[in-house]
């Protein structure tokens, strides 16, 4: 099994759109942005400012890490991930690559995001992955299943931290 990473191409959005869609995962992989139609999809992922930087396993695509400069002068990004569910198995490995692929590939200090903290699966991802958790943000999402209000625990991933959770992985083999 070889899997590499990559800067998804304008003829590979709608692929990503589809797997997406064929998953169900919209709140995955961005609670804040929700459904996206195909054609704001498209304009989204070509958006020069947001990187779309896809997963492949044997060059199928298995998943996708979205990311937003924090701003014009920082080195934080925010990021969405999703695996796609036939890979979910992998997903922390895969993440792993791509959090390796972000800070080796692109001047970062650190990842972030937040997660619904009722997510306990994406949780458990991210903390194998090196994301840390490093406070809440009361209310911030509203949850279908719940038909409330539910709070975000904001995540951060540095150099350090993935380096931590890689050597844990190792030892865990």
């Amino acid at each position: 099994m070889e899997i590499t990473y990559r800067i998804i191409q304008p003829v590979e959005y709608d692929i990503f759109y589809e797997l997406i869609n064929q998953d169900d995962s919209w709140w995955a992989f961005s609670p804040s942005l929700g459904q996206l139609s195909a054609g704001d999809w498209n304009v989204y992922c070509g958006n020069e400012n947001i990187l779309c930087l896809g997963c492949f396993v044997d060059n199928t695509p298995a998943g996708l890490l979205q990311g937003t400069a924090f701003s014009t002068a920082s080195r934080a990004m925010r990021i969405a991930v999703i695996a796609f569910r036939e890979y979910a198995k992998i997903a922390p490995v895969m993440m792993r690559g791509a959090a390796d692929w972000v800070f080796a590939s692109i001047d970062c200090a650190c990842m972030f995001g937040e997660v619904p903290s009722t997510n306990r699966h994406v949780m458990n991802l991210l903390q194998k992955t090196g994301f840390e958790k490093q406070g809440v943000i009361p209310e911030l999402y509203w949850s279908d299943a719940k038909q409330k209000f539910v709070n975000a625990t904001i995540v951060v991933c540095t150099p350090e931290s993935l380096r931590k959770a890689k050597s844990d992985a190792d030892l865990d083999i």
